[in-house]
């Protein structure tokens, strides 16, 4: 039986984790830490609080998945504690479990099994990161987030940021030159660090992984979900926007190589469309993108512009009622 705790328990401080194996070790030992686990309730717990700026992992959850878990929990309970820490008004600050947590929620039950540490904020966003990193259901995608949300948290510079000096890191070492003002030798050694702590390479998660992240929202949706792999989806975000959603809808469970021949058959042979079509494409294609400039829409000449083009395409529109 888990013992239970409707308070904060007093606990003796744990020594501060200042390395990612350490962290690595103390997450994993949870799923034998049972036996210390306290019945933590449910209506006691709330997602970890953390300042502005700071921010945790995003998870996504497979809806078929949660049902199984709640299914398991269910018939056989939560069998891995979750980690919380304590927070003001005797509650606990969800760290990692959130899926067990909310399959809990969801059956309605009264109480979960927790082991409860005492960390500092930085120190429980950089265990929730692992423990994200940890899971058997993370994507590739959630991966890459995690680990440079990770790598942010150490070096200091922002997510978006940070992307950006390793992408120049990776270039100079390319050019054999060795040298760069993105990150000193130091910050590089920490990402090289923590990166072989994940079995990743600097250059393969730069070439690799990062570009995941600035695929299409569409295409990003669909590798989140699983219907698409990750290399299926760099092939297709390098196609044109008017062909993700067919090449989405029929790429789920082809390789690489016939994805490969299903872009040759839809968007070459679009080549061969008449010289009319193509231009009504490239005329769309071109409002769509600059629609999504809400910064660009304010200039008051850009208006003038869009009003001269409006009336335009009125003039086109009225053209057929000449030709019937």
């Amino acid at each position: 039986m888990f013992r239970k705790a409707t308070v904060a328990p007093e606990r003796e401080p744990i020594p501060q984790l200042e390395t990612i194996p350490q962290l690595k070790e103390e997450i994993e030992s949870l799923k034998s830490q049972t036996a210390t686990a306290f019945n933590v309730p449910i209506d006691k717990i709330i997602p970890l609080q953390l300042p502005d700026g700071m921010k945790q992992p995003r998870l996504y959850f497979d809806s078929h998945k949660m049902e199984l878990l709640k299914e398991s929990i269910a018939k056989h309970g939560v069998l891995e504690p979750i980690l919380l820490r304590n927070s003001p008004g005797e509650q606990f600050e969800l760290i990692s479990g959130e899926r067990r947590w909310r399959c809990c929620l969801a059956l309605n039950l009264k109480s979960i099994p927790g082991i409860i540490r005492q960390m500092s904020d930085s120190m429980a966003l950089e265990a929730a990161i692992i423990a994200h990193l940890l899971s058997e259901e993370t994507s590739l995608i959630e991966q890459t987030e995690s680990i440079l949300s990770l790598l942010s948290l150490r070096l200091g510079p922002p997510p978006d940021v940070l992307k950006g000096l390793l992408y120049q890191v990776k270039n100079s070492q390319m050019r054999g030159t060795g040298q760069t003002h993105a990150l000193s030798d130091q910050q590089i050694a920490v990402v090289n660090s923590i990166l072989a702590e994940f079995s990743i390479k600097l250059s393969s998660f730069v070439a690799n992984r990062l570009p995941l992240l600035n695929l299409s929202p569409a295409i990003l949706s669909s590798v989140r979900s699983g219907k698409l792999s990750p290399t299926n989806a760099l092939l297709i975000n390098r196609q044109p926007d008017e062909f993700h959603d067919t090449l989405i809808a029929q790429a789920e469970g082809k390789t690489k190589g016939e994805l490969a021949r299903l872009i040759k058959g839809i968007v070459v042979s679009d080549k061969d469309v008449d010289k009319e079509k193509r231009i009504t494409q490239t005329i769309y294609a071109r409002i769509r993108s600059v629609s999504k400039k809400t910064g660009l829409l304010d200039n008051p000449e850009v208006k003038n512009r869009l009003a001269q083009i409006e009336a335009l395409l009125q003039e086109i529109e009225s053209m057929e009622s000449i030709h019937e």
